[in-house]
C-alpha cells in the first residue's frame, strides 16, 4: 500500500504564500490588521472553512462532493424553522445530525452502488436543492427572534462563536484523520483503492466516515449562517462549492486523493479571505478579487508540481541545463 502522507511536502511553501499575501495586503493598507478588520476575516473564514473543510476531506478520500452548497441551503432553511422554537444549541445539535446521516448514507450508496461520486452528487446538489424550496414554500424563511442571531455574531476579541466553532471543528477533524485509524483509512483509500484493498482496509468505512463529515460540515455551514443572518432562503448557497474546493486546493488536497491536511485546508481558506478583505479595502472591483483569486490558485498548484514532485523537479533541471548548453532540449520540462 502507497505510503500514507499526512504531512504534505510542499506545506512550507503554502505557508510562504500565506504569509506572503498576509505582509503584502497588511504594508498596503493600515486598516488591514486592526482588530475590526481581523474580525471580519474571522468570520468570512468561519463560513469558508467548514466548506471547505467538507469538500477536502471527500477529496482526500479519492472522491468528490458536489452537493455541500445545496445541503447547507436545505440545513439552513431546517435551522431558521427550528430555532425560534427549540433554541440554538438543541438547532444546531439536528442540523448536524440530520447533514451526518446524510452524507454517510451518500457515502454507502456511492460505494455500494459502484457509482462515481462526481455523478452521484451532483444528482444529489439538484435533487436538494430542489427539496429546498418545496420545504421553504419557494420563499425566504425569517427568524423572529433576532437575539439568537446577534448572539451568533457577537464579537469577541477578534472572534464569534461562529468562528470559534469553525476553530473547533478543524481542531477536531485533524485529530480524526492524523490520530485515528478511521482517519488513516480514508488517506489509504485516497491514495490507493487496490493497495488500501489489498492491505485489508475496509472500503465502504472510510468512505462513509468522509462523506459524513463532508455532511456534517456542510450542514453546520448552512445552519450557523443562516441563523447569523437571521434568514434562509432555498437558493442560498448556490456559489459555495468553488471558493469551498479552491480554498481546500490552495490548502494542499491533492485533486489524486490521498494528500492533504486539515491544517492546509485551514490557510487555503484563511488565504483566500485575506485577498477578499485586502482588495476589499482598496476598493477593487469584484473582477479583480476573482482574478486574483485565480492567479493564486495557479501558484499553488505549480508549487505543488515542482516542488511537490522530485521527478518533476530532476526533469525540469535537466531540461534548463541542456537550454543553458545550447542543445536541443530532449523534452519539454513537463512532458
Amino acid at each position: 500500500m502507497r505510503a500514507i502522507q499526512r504531512v504534505d511536502p510542499t506545506a512550507w511553501a503554502r505557508l510562504g504564500l500565506f504569509v506572503a499575501v498576509f505582509l503584502v495586503f497588511s504594508w498596503r493598507d493600515d486598516r488591514f490588521f486592526t482588530t475590526n478588520n481581523v474580525f471580519t476575516i474571522f468570520e468570512g473564514f468561519a463560513f469558508l472553512g467548514l466548506a471547505a473543510l467538507a469538500v477536502g476531506v471527500t477529496i482526500i478520500a479519492g472522491e468528490l462532493d458536489l452537493s455541500v452548497g445545496s445541503a447547507a441551503a436545505v440545513s439552513g432553511i431546517i435551522a431558521v424553522s427550528l430555532v425560534d422554537e427549540i433554541g440554538l444549541i438543541p438547532t444546531v445539535i439536528v442540523a448536524i445530525v440530520i447533514g451526518t446521516a446524510y452524507g454517510g448514507l451518500q457515502g454507502y450508496l456511492i460505494y455500494r452502488l459502484r457509482i462515481q461520486s462526481l455523478v452521484f452528487t451532483l444528482g444529489t446538489l439538484i435533487g436538494l436543492r430542489g427539496l429546498a424550496f418545496m420545504i421553504s414554500g419557494e420563499n425566504t424563511v425569517v427568524m423572529s427572534d433576532l437575539s439568537i442571531a446577534q448572539s451568533v455574531r457577537r464579537q469577541i476579541w477578534i472572534f464569534s462563536p461562529f468562528s470559534l466553532v469553525t476553530l473547533g471543528c478543524f481542531v477536531a477533524v485533524a485529530l480524526l484523520l492524523v490520530n485515528t485509524r478511521f482517519g488513516r483509512e480514508i488517506y489509504a483509500v485516497g491514495g490507493g483503492r487496490q493497495e488500501a484493498a489489498a492491505a485489508g482496509v475496509p472500503l465502504v468505512r472510510p468512505l462513509v466516515l468522509a462523506f459524513a463529515l463532508s455532511g456534517a460540515m456542510a450542514a453546520l455551514t448552512g445552519a450557523l449562517t443562516s441563523i447569523k443572518s437571521g434568514s434562509a432562503g432555498p437558493a442560498a448557497f448556490e456559489t459555495l462549492l468553488l471558493p469551498a474546493a479552491t480554498a481546500a486546493l490552495i490548502g494542499g488536497v491533492s485533486l489524486l486523493g490521498g494528500r492533504g491536511s486539515v491544517f492546509g485546508i485551514a490557510v487555503g481558506a484563511l488565504t483566500l479571505r485575506f485577498i477578499n478583505s485586502g482588495l476589499s479595502l482598496g476598493g477593487a472591483p469584484f473582477y479583480i478579487l476573482t482574478l486574483a483569486t485565480g492567479i493564486v490558485l495557479i501558484v499553488a498548484v505549480v508549487l505543488e508540481l515542482l516542488i511537490g514532485r522530485p521527478e518533476l523537479r530532476a526533469r525540469w533541471r535537466r531540461w534548463r541545463t541542456e537550454r543553458g548548453m545550447g542543445l536541443r532540449p530532449s523534452s519539454h520540462p513537463a512532458g
